[in-house]
């Protein structure tokens, strides 16, 4: 009887060890839950945060601090240092008391951070001695406002890599003068001279109006030696240009029906309409002439083979037009009389050629070989293609002008005529306001 009396009351001890062990159980599942439900709704907080502060800059208002703030507010994270804590930055400006940072966008001006440090109170776990589990959450955006879509540069170079002992990425030549009036010139590559650099050929004589020459390098710009250039000193290590770039979308016309034309045998003028060629311009049949004065009516022309302009004769005419050459093909525009001017309205308003490119491959030689009765108002966007640009010297006429804005994998500027680009940031690609989430 005494045994059996001195065993009483364990039930009641192993019910209370159990007893723990389930609240345990259960905080690890209820609790556990709870922390869980919070993380995923701070990150949706985090989200929009970011977001809605990134779009007031890219509308270019000075509240977006606030705004994100108040977006995470709603969403029930305050930053009172109670129930959470809020940061809200540019990414070049970290708050230093953030606990995280924004990784590779860390340099970045046009990246903002929203982070969120949430607590949330236990119920089961106080059993155990947690009276509160913590999430840390991050968001990270980009954004960029209204404008150019390429900066303020007549010619961009987008090639990003050194290769010494070959010709520089952008090759000012010939022996007339050339002139950027409105903007400057920027070299993508970390080289200095022999490096893909800027640099000479021939002798011409320089003139930067309202820009200047920008590379990414840290080298010196190798012109000078022998010709007059009036431009503001050069500037160094400029932050790089993505490469390769966005592209444009293919557009519709691509896979529409061939472009149809009309000639007029009393005039003798061709009237071509938007559409895809596999020829540009179409060539001349006995049942349908392709005569020498050619007319594009305002749309996008998608071209699927060489665009080769080699006829003297050759007047093309087109206002308000986008060529798109597709991807592997390129422009070789030798002859004739040019006159284009870029679209105005739709996704591909400011651009008057587009060419598409997967960039694998050696890039392809793209050609301008102008004269003074050729114009081209708008961008031409080749981020593949090696273009030149030869400006012939007419008796009378030595200038020969563009109103284009020019971004290519390299550019040289030839020949014997004075050449000039004008930049208008109004004639040329735009970039809408755009924000995106990265992290």
């Amino acid at each position: 009887m005494k045994s059996i009396k001195s065993e009483r009351g364990q039930a009641l001890i192993l019910i209370a060890l159990a007893a723990i062990g389930l609240f345990a159980i259960a905080g690890l599942a209820i609790d556990g839950s709870a922390k869980f439900s919070d993380r995923r709704h701070a990150q949706n907080a985090a989200d929009t945060a970011a977001l809605a502060g990134a779009l007031e800059l890219a509308k270019e208002r000075t509240n977006w601090d606030s705004t994100a703030r108040t977006m995470a507010g709603k969403n029930g994270y305050l930053g009172d240092l109670v129930g959470s804590q809020l940061w809200v930055y540019f990414c070049d400006q970290r708050d230093v008391t953030s606990p995280v940072d924004c990784g590779p966008y860390k340099t970045s001006h046009n990246h903002i951070q929203v982070v969120i440090t949430s607590n949330v109170n236990t119920y089961f776990a106080r059993v155990i001695g947690i009276q509160q589990t913590h999430n840390t959450v991050q968001a990270v955006t980009q954004w960029s406002k209204a404008g150019p879509a390429y900066g303020p540069d007549v010619l961009k170079s987008l090639k990003n890599t050194a290769c010494s002992g070959q010709s520089g990425n952008l090759v000012l030549g010939g022996n007339a003068s050339i002139t950027l009036n409105g903007g400057g010139a920027f070299i993508n590559s970390p080289g200095g001279v022999g490096d893909c650099g800027i640099e000479q050929s021939g002798c011409p004589d320089i003139t930067i109006n309202n820009g200047s020459i920008s590379t990414v390098g840290s080298g010196n710009v190798n012109i000078g030696a022998c010709n007059t250039v009036i431009a503001p000193a050069p500037s160094y290590n400029s932050t790089p240009f993505q490469f390769p770039p966005e592209m444009p979308e293919e557009p519709a016309e691509c896979t529409s029906p061939i472009g149809k034309y009309v000639s007029d045998l009393i005039t003798h003028k061709t009237t071509l309409k938007p559409g895809k060629y596999y020829e540009f311009p179409p060539k001349s049949t006995p049942s349908q002439p392709i005569y020498d004065e050619v007319f594009m009516e305002p749309g996008i022309y998608c071209v699927e083979d060489v665009v080769k302009l080699s006829d003297k004769n050759l007047i093309l005419t087109g206002y308000d037009v986008t060529i798109f050459i597709r991807s592997g093909y390129k422009f070789d525009i030798q002859g004739g009389r040019i006159n284009l001017t870029a679209s105005t309205s739709g996704p591909y308003a400011g651009y008057v050629i587009i060419v598409d490119s997967d960039f694998t491959g050696t890039p392809p030689n793209c050609n301008i070989n102008g004269n003074s009765q050729n114009t081209y108002s708008g961008t031409i966007f080749a981020p593949y293609c090696d273009i030149t640009f030869n400006g012939t010297n007419e008796s009378g006429n030595p200038d020969l002008t563009y109103d284009t804005q020019v971004v290519a994998y390299t550019i040289k500027i030839d020949g014997s005529s004075h050449i000039e680009f004008n930049y208008d940031p109004k004639k040329i690609a735009q970039d809408y306001p755009k924000v995106g989430m990265l992290r």
